[in-house]
């Protein structure tokens, strides 16, 4: 009896316990610094859109890049608990800690406890999860119903299809989709991993088949909304097109908190599996002699990219990786390598479905990013969680000396680098306060360049605006409060000249959020020093802390 007791609390302490324990650690770190940096980039978008009713909140983000679930939440959020810095991102800190507690649930399920308590440390201890978790944005919520839908998924494949897994599975996935467009990639993995290995099940496709069926049915009023996004993308988009392999890097380095010896060890201990894996299971001599010289290689290049292990004249991509040969070969590489892992009956299924979660979305956004970019860090917070699955496997595939070692120094390694946030090199409150002291001198007007920075200023320069939504149409009551006061928004100089020939001001205050960025031909600080050219004007200009000017043109009496 004491025997069977024994085994009981043990497995309660790491079943529930230890995730609990997970869940408050993290909560403890991402809480403490919420309300320190000004709220700032898309994050003022989704907290103004949150006030209107739920009809204009799915309307008007049907224009935009991401379905309404966030700001639908955040509407019924803000109603209790207002708009506060600390309050809108409050959520964001919940989201963010409790797919700490799926993440560990899918590791101590399906492989073991070893590898469930190093994935949540590592977790735990990112800058990049910290960074997302301080937030008022869709990213966390978007991780964690990817979390939940991967445990569910997981569920359903090693045991019966019990009516509340099922149901649950299908209302995360729905939701899943609502959150973000890029969540389709979750259920093409599921997809994809369900085929290759289950091709051969027929009743198992079809209980999945009906699953999938249930999810689209509910997902066909937005369906035409995503091919319009879709279609519009294609001719563009804000991010940068991907040039080279170092954007790849780069995303890779971040997840391990940007340090050297981190990133060198990472590598190596991918390289040695890999090796490993292409000797063991690649029967071939020939084809295996190729492959251990190509993963060589590829490592050490992938390690110059980082380090100067190679002098760059030695390396004619100059470390970047950049010619098309370079790419197309790197990515076949691996791309071979995945493909036999995945269709290798040796090995588990839930190594394929964690693998497949973690390579199949990087890769596809990676190389559609050369045509249609969007390969940046936050669009793949979807898929992080299951990097830190896979960097514990790694490590746990040693014996248990080696394997404890390489988990402190991992560890070690990243609590020295790890990095509460308390700025995010974007300082508005100290912008606002900034223009609210120049522009009380005199008559004065302020432009504000690029137009969609109205949200952000104007929730530090007067809540009050920023709440006034009576109207029912966006931006209308919050435009005509700041024209009272002189304060417009522009995108060009055609803009300014209207205004400024109008008035008699005796003060120009330009502010300039990233203009140059947005709008390159904005042509707005050509037109001032023009314009002023001849008149007796005293110029000045500050910067804030992140990307922000502020210029001053004053008439001399």
């Amino acid at each position: 009896m004491l025997s069977i007791n024994s085994t009981y609390m043990r497995s309660n302490f790491y079943s529930i316990i230890v995730p609990i324990i997970l869940v408050l650690i993290n909560f403890a770190l991402k809480i403490k610094y919420v309300s320190w940096p000004s709220l700032a980039m898309d994050e003022p978008f989704s907290v103004y859109y949150s006030q209107f009713e739920i009809t204009t909140i799915i309307n008007e983000l049907s224009k935009g890049n991401n379905p309404p679930l966030f700001e639908i939440f955040l509407h019924f959020w803000t109603k209790f608990f207002g708009i506060s810095e600390f309050s809108v991102r409050i959520p964001s800190v919940i989201f963010s800690s409790f797919s700490i507690f799926f993440l560990y649930q899918i590791c101590y399920k399906f492989f073991n406890v070893k590898t469930a308590i190093l994935a949540s440390v590592l977790f735990t201890l990112s800058n990049y999860q910290l960074y997302f978790a301080q937030e008022a944005r869709v990213y966390p919520l978007f991780m964690l119903l990817t979390v939940v839908s991967m445990y569910q998924y997981m569920k359903l494949l090693t045991s019966s299809h019990s009516k509340t897994n099922s149901v649950v599975y299908i209302i995360v996935n729905i939701l899943l989709l609502y959150s973000h467009f890029f969540s389709w990639f979750v259920l093409f993995v599921q997809a994809g991993v369900l085929i290759s290995t289950y091709r051969n099940k027929s009743r198992e496709l079809l209980i999945f088949a009906k699953y999938f069926g249930i999810i689209i049915l509910c997902y066909l009023p937005y369906v035409g909304i995503f091919i319009g996004r879709f279609l519009d993308s294609s001719n563009g988009t804000w991010v940068k097109p991907v040039e080279n392999l170092r954007p790849l890097h780069s995303f890779y380095g971040s997840l391990i908190n940007e340090t050297h010896v981190g990133y060198t060890v990472v590598l190596i201990l991918s390289w040695m599996i890999l090796q490993q894996y292409i000797v063991h299971y690649f029967k071939n001599t020939l084809l295996k002699s190729v492959l251990i010289i190509l993963s060589t290689v590829f490592v050490v290049i992938s390690l110059s990219l980082r380090l100067p292990l190679v002098p760059s004249y030695l390396l004619s991509f100059e470390n970047n990786f950049s010619s098309t040969i370079e790419i197309i070969s790197f990515s076949l590489f691996y791309l071979a390598v995945f493909v036999h892992f995945l269709l290798n009956k040796n090995q588990s299924r839930h190594q394929k479905i964690v693998l497949s979660w973690f390579f199949i979305p990087c890769f596809i956004m990676f190389l559609s990013s050369f045509y249609i970019p969007m390969f940046i860090d936050r669009y793949l917070i979807y898929c992080t969680p299951a990097f830190f699955i896979l960097l514990s496997l790694i490590v746990n595939k040693f014996d248990n000396k080696l394997s404890f070692s390489l988990s402190i120094m991992i560890i070690v390694l990243l609590v020295v680098s790890f990095k509460p946030l308390r700025n995010n090199n974007r300082d508005v409150k100290t912008l606002v306060a900034k223009v609210k002291e120049m522009k009380s001198e005199s008559k004065s007007a302020v432009f504000i360049c690029p137009g969609y920075f109205i949200e952000t200023f104007t929730y530090y320069y007067n809540k009050s605006y920023f709440k006034n939504v009576k109207s029912g149409i966006p931006y209308k009551d919050m435009v005509n409060a700041l024209q009272s006061e002189h304060i417009f928004l522009v995108n060009d100089y055609k803009t300014i000249d209207s205004k400024y020939k109008l008035n008699d001001y005796n003060k120009i205050i330009y502010v300039d959020a990233a203009a140059d960025f947005a709008y390159s031909n904005n042509h707005i600080k050509e037109y001032f020093n023009r314009e002023f050219q001849r008149k007796s004007v005293s110029v000045d200009s500050i910067h804030v802390p992140g990307i922000f000017y502020i210029y001053s043109y004053k008439l001399q009496n």
